[in-house]
């Protein structure tokens, strides 16, 4: 079997045509989409990169590998990669991808069960400015060279839709507008000085641009992979599976440009198979799904059985609901976070739960409760209208944490507290001060 999985990083789902966009950036994927099957309600169990890619490669929760931020940090040898897996069963294995380095520092756990291993920006000081078509250019060649072998497992990480946004040509939705306020007035610190760090002097609205246009530039690369495939002849005898690590904020709730807060814009994601030999085309799947799930449905196509190094997996199969979409695959998820701020959240497929283990910055209570069949974006905490509603899905929540840290015999993740802080004004609120301060003699 031929698995081609494709991780485009910090793709919100809105930016799909599939997923109801209107504006036309992903006719690519659409097209996939369209010939293939759209899970509509793919929820992270984290918002961070490094969490999100131990938990897709290896089918567990967070609260069980432990892994809930971006801080450097070893990852037990234990923990199986499915490339490890896929090599141990005789794929050719390679991946165009960077995620060894991250976090700042190398982590080989990455590059496990690699034949190959290529990282566009090895020579380079930050991972952050690989292009789509850079990534292109090495995994065509790949594709080129193996393409008559019946097994193998390529991975491709995209990174354009990533702050700062590389977008060659903006193709946004959102114009700018006259007079907006310099994102200082927004942004807070330490996320400020790492915006600054990219020279960006741009509004709220032209980064938003920029990042459409982003979107529309990997879509335009993911055709030419498609296309490749097709010239091969191997199309449809290779399974793609397409999805992303986490979502953005663009300023919903007052979150600029980066992927923090349980909100849906960090944590909805697009997940698409496409495999015409077995699966049918023009399905779409309304259930809850999770990172964890694409493993063990990936080993279900491709009739491998786990071996026992893998231990427990916390993600199932999703071929069931592929065959009949209306069943039910998960009645709720579970998700959390820890790099600038410490929560966890319950999501129903018409709640959400978020509680705050921390005071949070931009002034957020302890508990948010969202009706999200009347409120999609998340605008209105409606908790004092539903106390016993929060209560059932407080204590749901505590029960299934609870139930994941008996079963693993380990602490929760969240006990050692965030990776960064951030400061509770914004940086104009800071200059203001300042400036008041001066001028009483300070």
């Amino acid at each position: 079997m031929r698995i081609l999985f494709i991780n485009i990083n910090t793709l919100r789902a809105d930016r799909l045509g599939c997923y109801g966009n209107q504006n036309g950036l992903t006719p690519h994927l659409d097209q996939l989409a369209s010939r293939g099957v759209v899970f509509e309600r793919l929820f992270g169990e984290n918002n961070v990169s490094q969490s999100s890619f131990v938990t897709m490669m290896t089918g567990k929760h967070p609260y069980q590998h432990g892994v809930v931020n971006m801080k450097p940090q070893p990852i037990p040898e234990l923990l199986y990669p499915m490339s490890l897996f896929w090599q141990k069963n005789g794929y050719r294995t390679a991946a165009i991808d960077c995620n060894y380095r991250i976090t700042g520092e190398k982590n080989t756990w990455f590059q496990r069960g690699y034949d190959t291993y290529i990282d566009p920006s090895e020579e380079r000081p930050t991972h952050l400015n690989i292009t789509a078509e850079e990534v292109n250019k090495e995994a065509i060649a790949w594709l080129e060279k193996h393409a008559h072998e019946p097994n193998f497992f390529l991975f491709l990480h995209y990174w354009d839709t990533h702050y700062p946004y590389h977008s060659i040509e903006s193709q946004g939705i959102t114009e700018v507008e006259p007079n907006e306020p310099s994102l200082k007035e927004f942004a807070r610190e330490p996320l400020w000085s790492f915006i600054q760090k990219y020279g960006q002097e741009k509004t709220p609205s032209q980064l938003r641009q920029d990042y459409d246009g982003t979107v529309k530039q990997v879509d335009h690369a993911i055709g030419q992979i498609i296309q490749v495939l097709e010239q091969l002849q191997i199309l449809d005898d290779t399974l793609i599976v397409l999805t992303s690590d986490h979502g953005e904020s663009l300023g919903e709730h007052g979150i600029y440009f980066d992927h923090h807060g349980l909100y849906d814009a960090s944590l909805h994601v697009p997940l698409l198979f496409h495999y015409p030999k077995i699966l049918p085309g023009g399905i779409r799947v309304p259930t809850l799904v999770q990172h964890a799930d694409l493993f063990p449905t990936m080993m279900e196509l491709a009739e491998a059985s786990p071996f026992k190094e893998l231990g427990n997996l916390d993600g199932k199969s999703l071929l069931s609901v592929i065959k009949d979409p209306t069943r039910k695959h998960r009645k709720f998820v579970i998700s959390c976070e820890a790099n600038w701020q410490l929560k966890r959240s319950i999501r129903t497929t018409d709640w959400k739960l978020i509680r705050s283990l921390k005071p949070d910055v931009y002034g957020n209570p302890n508990f948010e409760l969202y009706h999200l069949t009347t409120d999609p974006q998340e605008k209105n905490n409606v908790i004092k209208e539903h106390p016993i509603l929060a209560k059932q899905l407080h204590q749901k929540m505590e029960g299934w944490v609870k139930k994941m840290l008996t079963r693993y015999k380990r602490q929760d993740p969240l006990r050692k507290g965030t990776k960064l802080e951030m400061n509770r004004m914004t940086v104009a609120e800071e200059e203001e001060l300042k400036e008041r301060l001066s001028k009483l003699g300070y």
